[in-house]
């Protein structure tokens, strides 16, 4: 079979399971999900910090709304004025609390002795 073929079906299979499992879009300069809001976000925060700082971190929009408090207390953030309800949409809707995360701690008698 021709490596030219062997590489499209793959990349057709690829595009397919995309789709499937509802696959979101990421920017190549900033590792965030394409969707609407993400423009402003992406002007907006990545002025300051790369996209990463927002990527790597998970809140609902009362934590996001936190962080950009603090942001705006400490690190000099501008007000975000009408601007600020759409990016606490985007980043809710898209970098918001995972279903699953950490294993809870052992139990202190399956830990090793100390």
């Amino acid at each position: 079979m021709p490596v030219g073929f062997s590489r499209g079906v793959g990349i057709l299979l690829l595009s397919l399971l995309a789709t499937v499992v509802g696959a979101v879009e990421l920017d190549v300069s900033t590792g965030m999900v394409i969707a609407p809001g993400f423009e402003v976000v992406s002007v907006q925060c990545t002025v300051c910090h790369s996209g990463k700082l927002i990527t790597q971190n998970r809140a609902d929009r009362d934590g996001w709304l936190a962080m950009i408090r603090w942001m705006q207390d400490t690190q000099g953030l501008w007000s975000l004025g009408e601007n600020e309800s759409l990016v606490l949409d985007y980043l809710a809707q898209n970098y918001g609390p995972l279903a699953v995360g950490r294993r809870r701690p052992l139990p202190p008698e399956l830990l090793p002795p100390q």
